[in-house]
């Protein structure tokens, strides 16, 4: 998509339909550049537009002229600004037009309204041989934007896409071994350094949770690390990514219905290695580790059982009271190889548990932490970006939830009842008491069951926007 900035007004620019996104409050009274675009002082909008968000009413004079709405100015913030411009994206392309103008006066950001548009512009029917979604050729933003805010929102778009397209594959395309490929592709471009483990080296090493989970499958597991290396003195961010290219549950077996959908199990490692490119990208002022445990967890006859007991890498053993609460336990050996690798913030993005489906829908990722400072960052980080995070409490009696009486913990409650946490709760017992830690449950927001105004159905790219704005503060 070729991107043109210009200062003209609206109605004197050449494209085939004018996009002007307005507050409910404006709807009664027109403001003067759509007068003058419209050649009238009134326009009768009547029940056809009321500014109400992710509203749209196309006027099919020529040019055409869209208007999208905006919702109440006083809620207007970044990830309004967009949705509105993914809303007005995604009608365009269904009517196939080319070249647009968009009016950025509203926008406090307008390089918002490209990541809004080339995050709609996404297609999931990647394999469908005959219906392609149209792409839009031509944006003209009518609004100031530095040339380096271009370029990073393009790239940060390409990423996103990248990591949804990557979770959008079938699992029988995108195994552990297609996951580690794509690494080494980012380590030769980059010059990050790699490691790879297999089944037999990560077990040698001691990672016997990871090595428990991944012995169901046939395919080949990896334990996979990147490093990108500022100075060696530099702070270390660690990013643990849960890598479950297919979760049928092991041997505590999923339903089938929509068991289809668990090839997104490795939404987190996406967006880990996603992140690892833009780091590439952007040469930030400290060290980066990202960690992604990559397997399957089947049902086969080396699976594990129900009431088996795994010891991690940090020495710590595990009673693994069910097997389909597999992604802590792989989790487990990532978190603790990315300190060992130096990494003393840490952050975890795991679609770990339906209960935060429960609690929060798909409208916002759960936060969990050790130390309220970097998970205020955190969270700061990615509501600046529109990523909606809510935090939930660790108390010290949440701890009395994972007890085991043949193991150091156990990897689910033995009732119902605080899953969110309870995740959360097992992966602190591999965090070192003096690095700070959190956990981004994903399991509502990585994946869309209906399409929304603004976006397609199936994988969102959810967390590389949160993890960018965090790296900036931390650099």
């Amino acid at each position: 998509m070729k991107i043109t900035l210009s200062d003209e007004l609206l109605n004197k620019i050449s494209a085939e339909v004018l996009i002007f996104p307005m507050f409910e409050e404006e709807t009664k009274n027109l403001p003067e550049s759509l007068k003058g675009i419209l050649g009238r002082e009134q326009l009768d909008l009547g029940n056809d537009f009321s500014g109400k968000l992710y509203e749209t009413f196309l006027i099919p004079q020529l040019p055409k002229l869209l208007l999208v709405g905006a919702g109440k100015k006083s809620d207007f913030n970044a990830r309004l600004e967009r949705n509105v411009a993914g809303t007005a994206a995604r009608k365009i392309i269904k009517s196939k037009l080319k070249k647009i103008a968009f009016d950025a006066r509203i926008y406090t950001k307008p390089s918002l309204i490209i990541e809004g548009i080339g995050l709609a512009e996404f297609d999931p029917g990647i394999y469908k041989t005959k219906e392609k979604t149209s792409k839009i050729d031509d944006l003209i933003v009518l609004g100031k934007i530095s040339a380096s805010e271009i370029k990073k929102t393009q790239n940060l778009v390409e990423v996103t896409n990248w990591a949804r397209s990557i979770v959008l594959e079938p699992a029988n395309k995108i195994t552990p071994k297609a996951m580690v490929e794509e690494a080494k592709k980012l380590a030769r471009t980059y010059k990050f350094s790699i490691e790879v483990y297999d089944e037999k080296e990560a077990a040698k090493k001691g990672m016997g949770a990871f090595v428990g989970i991944a012995q169901g499958s046939h395919q080949p597991s990896y334990m996979l690390a990147l490093k990108y290396i500022y100075k060696k003195e530099a702070l270390t961010l660690g990013v643990v990514g849960k890598g479950i290219t297919f979760d049928s549950g092991g041997i505590s077996i999923k339903p089938s219905d929509r068991m289809h959908e668990m090839k997104m199990d490795m939404a987190g490692a996406a967006t880990a290695i996603a992140f690892m490119k833009l780091v590439g990208e952007l040469k930030p002022k400290i060290n980066v580790v990202v960690v992604t445990p990559l397997t399957e967890n089947l049902p086969g006859g080396g699976a594990l059982k129900p009431g088996d007991v795994v010891k991690a890498l940090n020495g710590k053993t595990i009673e693994v009271l069910n097997t389909d609460a597999e992604g802590r336990v792989v989790l487990a050996d990532g978190l603790v190889l990315s300190q060992k690798l130096g990494a003393t913030k840490i952050i975890d993005l795991a679609t770990l548990t339906g209960a935060v489906i429960v609690a929060l829908g798909s409208e916002a990722t759960a936060a969990l932490g050790n130390k309220e400072d970097f998970l205020e960052s955190v969270v700061d980080s990615g509501e600046e970006v529109g990523e909606r995070i809510w935090t939930l409490p660790i108390y010290p009696e949440h701890k009395e939830l994972l007890r085991s009486d043949v193991a150091d913990v156990a990897n689910i409650p033995p009732s119902r009842g605080a899953g969110v946490i309870a995740g959360a709760v097992f992966l602190q017992e591999f965090i070192e008491k003096n690095n700070s830690w959190v956990h981004l449950d994903i399991a509502g927001t990585a994946w869309l069951d209906n399409e929304k105004p603004y976006l397609a159905k199936g994988p969102t790219g959810i967390g590389v926007r949160t993890l960018v704005n965090l790296l900036d503060k931390l650099s």
